[in-house]
């Protein structure tokens, strides 16, 4: 059995989407739905993940959503995902999406998320969780906030599990 763990740079998970804006996707004020942006993230995260360990995975906990900016209609989206940090059985992956005007050119950057995934099947001895090596200056600012983030979850993780067994399954009209 050979443990030796893979290292694998943030570019060699990196998952890259591009789309217009479709009119389906949009709410009233003529932007786009925060959870179509969650939802690329989700995708973008998740393919960066399965870069990383070549297995499957699920999504554990949307750590972080930032919308900084909107989209709005008739703009191009350029959603980045790559991995920032892991555990034993844990990937945290990093994604921003960019949206470019598509008269003028000018992008912006409209939001950026953190999400964990959790490896499915841990049981096989012979997995290594490979080890993540930033590159650029993004990169390594973004990993080198991995392990605070890491221990924050896990503090508001025992916090959702008190708030879980709090919660009622009752329907209101089940009075």
């Amino acid at each position: 059995m050979d443990h030796t763990k893979k290292e694998l740079t943030c570019n060699q998970t990196r998952n890259v989407r591009t789309a217009f804006v479709s009119y389906s996707e949009l709410n009233d004020k003529d932007t786009l739905f925060g959870g179509e942006i969650m939802s690329h993230f989700d995708s973008a995260c998740g393919r960066a993940v399965f870069n990383f360990v070549k297995r499957p995975s699920f999504t554990a906990t949307v750590d972080l959503v930032a919308f900084i900016q909107p989209v709005r209609k008739n703009e191009a989206i350029y959603v980045e995902a790559y991995v920032s940090g892991c555990g034993n059985t844990s990937v945290e992956a990093f994604a921003k999406l960019t949206a470019t005007d598509v008269r003028s050119g000018e992008s912006q950057i409209c939001a950026y998320a953190f999400l964990t995934f959790v490896i499915t099947d841990s049981s096989d001895l012979d997995f290594a969780m490979p080890i993540i090596q930033p590159e650029s200056a993004e990169e390594t600012m973004i990993c080198s906030g991995y392990d605070e983030r890491r221990i924050n979850n896990l503090v508001k993780r025992n916090q959702n599990s008190q708030l879980l067994s709090a919660l009622s399954t009752k329907q209101i009209w089940d009075a």
